[in-house]
């Protein structure tokens, strides 16, 4: 993600991020028929040659690709899905457990305050922590994404001293960086060759044991994709497990089935070693009509996980992320403060984050905390809420949601958890946060 170095501009990048990279699980479609009016996707009256939805997607009545009962029910045309598909039912009781993935991000060590450096991180307690991001530059070839970037990837390597099993990825892409990058490096046998070889060399001139490839989003033409990413992204995929050998190769991918249609993920799972499935941010203030609603929702998390079920992958390849995070609302009425509510915008930006619309955990442990708050858990939706000040509302996870959606992988055979982003948690209060830029100033110097 090529971005400005001001916490203001790359907050207003991660925003963006989420108000693209999921829609919700429960009406998934609508963004199909907000986007674009001029045709149907599937079905009576489809171009020839797309009358079948992608694998795993139902063919609705109204002539759209999605699931659940609006498109697999009365009307589907084809592909449809009357009963949830079988998949795997024997793992190990703690299959979540198998692999815990954190991403850092960069830009977590320029924010105004609650700044989080890489040995602030508690390395116990990942398998793998993912750097974002590296971009492409206009060779295809992997480039950081800001100059002080390298002095992380040391502090991040260093963590191996305490977890001698800690693997350390490298993430590339990004919602800022578009899906044109990517789609100009896969369109060809030699643009992909030269990636490849790229990412050899990064990864063994810094360290990295893997790369993680967020490319948001394959075959999207709205943000600068192409049809044919589909199937070369299959071809990246594939030459590079060829090339790369023992190095861990992961993608990640929305719960949007709009965008999640460019993907042919059972094609590419023999190559990956897992799938990050961005199961948050499936509410927020693109929603219309604009309700205050939970975007980690577990009931919606659910449904939306149909998308790789029904297209045959397996749980044990799947990696269920977990928000650090939390989207919040200005209520209509301060009378009004269950999830549903009317919202009349997006809740006040934090100090730290500086976004309106999201706020991190560490900034809502303080709203808590300052506020004598009594947080309300919604046990079937695995998620809690608050209201404070004037009408402000958020919904969020902590450990105790995190430890529902941890049993329900579990339930589901799923065979890791990914945090998106570690570094939003609270830092122990004694480093604080003074203490911890003073430190970063000095590893720059």
């Amino acid at each position: 993600m090529h971005r400005l170095r001001s916490s203001v501009a790359l907050w207003c990048i991660f925003l963006l991020s989420s108000l693209v990279s999921a829609t919700p699980a429960a009406d998934l479609g609508l963004l199909a028929r907000r986007t674009s009016q001029k045709a149907v996707e599937c079905g009576v009256g489809a171009p020839h040659g797309r009358e079948k939805c992608p694998a795993g997607q139902c063919c609705s009545k109204f002539g759209y690709c999605g699931i659940g009962p609006d498109h697999c029910g009365k009307g589907c045309q084809s592909n449809c899905i009357t009963e949830k598909s079988s998949k795997a039912t024997q793992c190990k009781p703690n299959s979540s457990a198998g692999r815990t993935v954190g991403y850092y991000e960069s830009w977590a060590s320029t924010r105004p305050c609650d700044v989080y450096l890489p040995y602030n991180i508690d390395a116990s307690a990942w398998t793998h922590i993912n750097f974002a991001f590296a971009v492409l530059n206009d060779s295809s070839q992997i480039a950081p994404s800001a100059s002080n970037d390298t002095v992380l990837y040391k502090q991040l390597m260093s963590l191996k001293q305490k977890n001698k099993n800690l693997k350390v990825y490298i993430a590339v892409g990004g919602y800022g960086l578009g899906a044109k990058p990517f789609s100009t490096m896969v369109a060809s046998k030699s643009t992909r060759t030269a990636f490849i070889n790229s990412a050899s060399a990064y990864m063994d001139k810094y360290g990295f044991d893997g790369i993680d490839i967020d490319w948001e989003y394959p075959a999207a033409t709205d943000l600068g994709g192409s049809s044919a990413d589909t199937a070369n992204f299959v071809s990246l995929a594939k030459e590079m497990r060829a090339s790369l050998k023992n190095k861990g190769i992961t993608i990640t991918v929305p719960a949007s089935a709009y965008y999640l249609k460019g993907y042919d993920l059972k094609a590419m799972e023999p190559y990956l070693d897992w799938i990050n499935f961005m199961s948050y941010d499936l509410h927020g203030t693109w929603d219309s009509p604009l309700l205050a609603q939970p975007h980690t929702n577990l009931t919606e998390i659910d449904e939306a996980l149909d998308l790789l079920w029904n297209q045959g992958i397996s749980p044990g390849n799947v990696t269920l992320g977990l928000a650090y995070y939390g989207h919040t609302f200005t209520l209509s009425s301060s009378s009004c403060t269950k999830p549903g509510c009317a919202a009349s915008g997006a809740g006040t930006a934090g100090p730290c984050s500086n976004s309106a619309g999201t706020l991190i955990n560490a900034e809502i442990d303080t709203i808590i905390s300052q506020n004598n708050l009594k947080p309300v858990l919604d046990k079937t939706a695995a998620i809690k809420y608050i209201t404070w000040g004037d009408k402000q509302w958020a919904s969020y996870d902590d450990s105790e949601t995190f430890a529902l959606k941890k049993a329900y992988a579990n339930k589901e055979c799923i065979g890791g958890t990914m945090a998106w982003a570690l570094d939003m948690a609270s830092l122990n209060k004694t480093q604080g946060v003074c203490r911890a830029h003073r430190r970063y100033t000095t590893l720059l110097s």
